[in-house]
């Protein structure tokens, strides 16, 4: 308990069409980034030029400049879509022209985790009464 689990029924990268690969999850406020499992960032970052893993920085990066994918994903019926922009999280240092990814494997901590990168692309409703959590599109 006192986790804000749900399952996301489905996701797409850019204007691809929603599969129907499940990702269970968290929602939650005090995580920064979306991890999600190795082979949907595997997936993200193919269509992203340049992006590649970094061990030295922990994670997936790409050229700061680079042109990123939305990513959709569907709960409750309702699809959510976080703009690509929103996924060119910041650079890995300040100056630098190489930016990390919002998106980053989950595979490691055992958990996926719909942080910042995703409740800010949309209306989040933590109801505590009925322990659930619900997503709503919003004009972004």
């Amino acid at each position: 308990e006192g986790f804000w689990e749900f399952t996301s029924t489905g996701y797409g990268i850019g204007s691809a069409a929603v599969n129907k690969s499940p990702i269970t999850g968290i929602a939650d406020t005090g995580t920064t980034l979306l991890l999600l499992p190795d082979d949907v960032n595997s997936a993200y970052y193919a269509k992203v030029s340049g992006a590649r893993y970094s061990s030295s920085y922990g994670g997936y990066v790409f050229s700061c400049s680079a042109t990123l994918p939305s990513f959709s994903f569907v709960v409750g019926g309702v699809t959510i879509t976080i703009p690509g922009s929103y996924i060119n999280y910041a650079p890995v240092q300040d100056g630098s022209t190489t930016c990390l990814g919002g998106i980053q494997p989950s595979d490691d901590i055992g958990i996926n985790i719909f942080g910042d990168i995703a409740l800010k692309a949309a209306f989040v409703v933590f109801d505590g009464g009925n322990q659930q959590v619900g997503w709503a599109k919003k004009t972004l």
